[in-house]
């Protein structure tokens, strides 16, 4: 994205220009280096090619999948433009559904509770009901993206941690007025899952 200076322009209209969107990515994502050493070495791919790597499962759905109805909607999830997003503003959500794109098809679920919160001085983001849930940390990336490291646990039981057999990397998108996503790349790479949240 390229950005011209007018000089007759002062910096405030400069920056509200930068704040409205930014670009949706069209080859890789990127995640911070600060993040090195919380991030597992196997999931740096997962995390910066997940809209990729995501839109290359989409395209190769067989004819006869499951869902195909869908696929349009999911497309824009990754194409719309990302907005800035806020830690503040992720305490907002409070929905979340979930749609999982694997070889068979597109499979969407309805909404659940989930919430933001703080806990241990970060932010922590859990879906409080529904079987399957996700837990986990946020962590700041680039003004239009957060990381998610976290584990999946399944109805009532503990939640679990990035660092166990559970772990769930994923990025957070702001791609509406009113809605974000998590890109969750399966580890082969040949699945995945959008949370999608709303307020």
């Amino acid at each position: 994205m390229g950005y011209g200076y007018n000089y007759a322009d002062s910096v405030e209209v400069v920056e509200v220009i930068e704040v409205d969107a930014i670009e949706a990515v069209d080859s890789l994502d990127y995640v911070d280096y600060s993040l090195y050493g919380i991030i597992k070495n196997r999931d740096w791919d997962r995390l910066v090619l997940d809209r990729e790597q995501a839109l290359s499962v989409l395209e190769h759905l067989p004819s006869d999948a499951y869902g195909l109805n869908e696929k349009t909607m999911v497309k824009k999830l990754f194409t719309s433009k990302n907005l800035r997003i806020s830690n503040q503003e992720l305490l907002s959500y409070k929905r979340v559904r979930s749609i999982q794109v694997n070889n068979m098809g597109i499979f969407s679920y309805p909404y659940f509770a989930c919430r933001f919160k703080r806990k241990d001085g970060k932010l922590f983001f859990e879906k409080i009901s529904g079987s399957q849930r996700k837990s986990g940390f946020v962590y700041d990336n680039k003004p239009d993206s957060k990381v998610f490291l976290g584990g999946w646990s399944v109805n009532d039981e503990p939640q679990t941690t990035y660092d166990s057999d559970h772990s769930e990397p994923g990025m957070i998108y702001k791609v509406g007025t009113n809605k974000i996503i998590m890109v969750l790349l399966a580890p082969d790479e040949q699945s995945f899952e959008i949370y999608e949240l709303t307020k």
